[in-house]
């Protein structure tokens, strides 16, 4: 057994502001420079590309990554952010279960994310821009988000469709040029209020990324987004649940995937299952399947090898709550916090205990 920290950051202020915060927050860390900046820049023209398309789609964070680069004495240039350099790999299991098919009536989004602790960021933020929606959510090379729920009831989780985009090894390079998943996410959760917004607000961005993006409401509407190499498919709910694992969903997409890991496809089966089966589900059916682990549950414990849960979310879009765990929830508390709330506890204590599954994890089966 391993143990990292967890941490959580409450940030409210203007862009400016909040990006000066966060120098100050990771200033106590030795090795932060080389980790967020690189004195080698590659390009002046696709760092204004970037800048221009972080302008138009998600407004503010240009100035946020402004006051963080100044509060650490370099240009925002040299920021990595930029260069798109902490693209990282994982995998994630969702699923969103709507009104009609819950007990209670209310909106309910299942987050597992899997993922190395070493690569992580283990942050969970609750963000409060000047003239934007306060979410809340775990960031991605800090100033992304991977998953988020706004204060208007709106939840927005990616999760990777076949193998990551990214310029490190085991990553394809983009086929098409456009913004990463964790710019789009946090745009979509600062600006948008409702499913209609964040689908129009997709459709007209550049995206870049491969992924499936599942996007749901407080009203119980939901939809789903696949991109892969420039194709981009909306699926609107037909049901009373929508469900997403890292392989891909539309016909389309399907042709131009060579294949898939069967963890993968077995992960979906697990959140068919439940959502599937007549009747209504209560709240503990829905925790249970974050409770449990792989292959009869969500939890994924092969932390070796770059794949186990490094958070746990289950949203409830109506109350606007998150329950949440850093580490799996099998092996660590489950915490609740509501959207925009502060947390008391600014560090908690993960802990991480390995288990293999096998060759057979990592078996590639036709798309």
């Amino acid at each position: 057994m391993r143990t990292n920290t967890g941490q959580f950051t409450f940030l409210k202020g203007s862009p400016y502001e909040i990006g000066k915060q966060q120098a100050r927050e990771f200033q106590k860390n030795p090795i932060a420079k080389s980790l967020f900046f690189t004195e080698n820049i590659t390009s002046d023209k696709a760092y204004f590309e970037m800048k221009a398309q972080i302008a138009q789609y998600c407004p503010g964070l240009n100035e946020e990554l402004e006051g963080f680069a100044e509060g650490f004495g370099y240009e925002p240039n040299q920021l990595n952010y930029y260069q798109n350099g902490w693209l990282i790999p994982g995998g994630c299991s969702l699923g969103a279960i709507l009104p009609g098919k819950m007990a209670d009536g209310k909106t309910y989004v299942v987050r597992n994310y899997d993922l190395s602790p070493d690569i992580s960021d283990m942050r969970l933020c609750t963000t409060n821009v000047e003239g934007k929606y306060t979410h809340t959510g775990f960031s991605v090379s800090t100033f992304g988000r991977s998953e988020g729920l706004n204060e208007k009831g709106l939840c927005v989780a990616y999760a990777s469709c076949g193998m990551p985009i990214g310029k490190y090894p085991g990553m394809r390079s983009p086929a098409v040029h456009g913004l990463q998943f964790m710019v789009i996410v946090r745009a979509l959760l600062e600006n948008c209020k409702n499913v209609e917004e964040a689908i129009y607000m997709v459709n007209n961005m550049p995206v870049g990324t491969n992924m499936n993006l599942l996007i749901a409401d407080a009203h119980g509407d939901a939809a789903l987004v696949g991109t892969y190499d420039g194709v981009k498919e909306v699926k609107r709910t037909e049901l009373d649940y929508l469900i997403a694992t890292n392989h891909g969903l539309f016909s389309t997409i399907q042709e131009m995937e060579p294949g898939k890991l069967e963890h993968s496809q077995l992960r979906y089966d697990i959140l068919e299952k439940k959502c599937k089966e007549s009747g209504k589900r209560s709240i503990d059916e829905i925790q249970e399947l974050l409770l449990t682990e792989f292959p009869k549950g969500l939890s994924v414990h092969n932390y070796k090898e770059g794949f186990g849960t490094v958070h746990s979310i289950l949203f409830n879009l109506t109350d606007l709550e998150l329950a949440f765990s850093f580490g799996s929830p099998l092996q660590n508390k489950v915490n609740k916090i509501g959207v925009g709330d502060n947390l008391e506890k600014t560090q908690i204590p993960v802990e991480f205990s390995h288990k293999s599954y096998g060759t057979e994890f990592w078996k590639i089966i036709k798309s």
